[in-house]
């Protein structure tokens, strides 16, 4: 049997090693055929140790997941925050969310397994809520940019969800190609692409 190695290392280290060796074993193995052990023998601390941060292996995935929404909502209200014109806020939400994603990729890959993968038997979680939010953020910006002149007069939902599709797409290619066959400034290009289309040409 593996010996577990009880480090003397500040509480909050602990903490962020079980959280760090639980998510690679989640996405290596996936929720459902990972263990208590194997989490805390490659965190090299015991289970009460486990138990004591995050109550259970629901937990520890549970905080992965919050961590991540939290961080995003946060960088969502931030990125919101800024003026200019529609090619400029759109850039800067686009830009920001993508970096964002890069970030965050061995947690989203985490995601994207669970969410579209077969049921791994993880907790529920509200995981379409952010996705929605970054929908309305940009279908606002669009919205402003109709009202205000700066494009066509096209139906706000079908503009709102061509910006979507790109974004998303170059971010979903972070995931399945390596290398990725188009990055931040493909996307940037692309978002102008679609917007010069959506503009009276200026």
């Amino acid at each position: 049997m593996k010996e577990t190695r009880e480090d003397p290392l500040p509480a909050g280290a602990v903490r962020e090693r079980l959280l760090e060796k639980a998510l690679e074993l989640f996405t290596a193995k996936g929720y459902a055929a990972t263990s208590v052990r194997e989490i805390v023998e490659a965190a090299g601390v015991s289970k009460p140790v486990l138990y004591y941060w995050f109550g259970s292996k629901e937990g520890i995935y549970l905080e992965l997941m919050n961590s991540l929404q939290d961080t995003f909502a946060a960088l969502l209200v931030q990125l919101t925050a800024e003026r200019g014109g529609v090619r400029e806020r759109l850039t800067t939400v686009c830009c920001g969310i993508f970096d964002s994603f890069l970030e965050h990729l061995s947690v989203v890959r985490l995601i994207y397994a669970i969410y579209f993968g077969p049921p791994q038997g993880a907790p529920p979680f509200p995981h379409e809520e952010l996705f929605n939010r970054m929908v309305e953020i940009i279908g606002d910006i669009v919205h402003d940019g109709i009202a205000g002149g700066e494009l066509r007069p096209v139906a706000e939902a079908d503009a709102t969800w061509a910006v979507v599709a790109c974004l998303n797409a170059t971010m979903e290619e972070q995931l399945c190609h390596n290398p990725p066959r188009v990055g931040r400034d493909g996307l940037i290009r692309t978002l102008n692409l679609i917007i010069d289309g959506l503009s009276h040409g200026r």
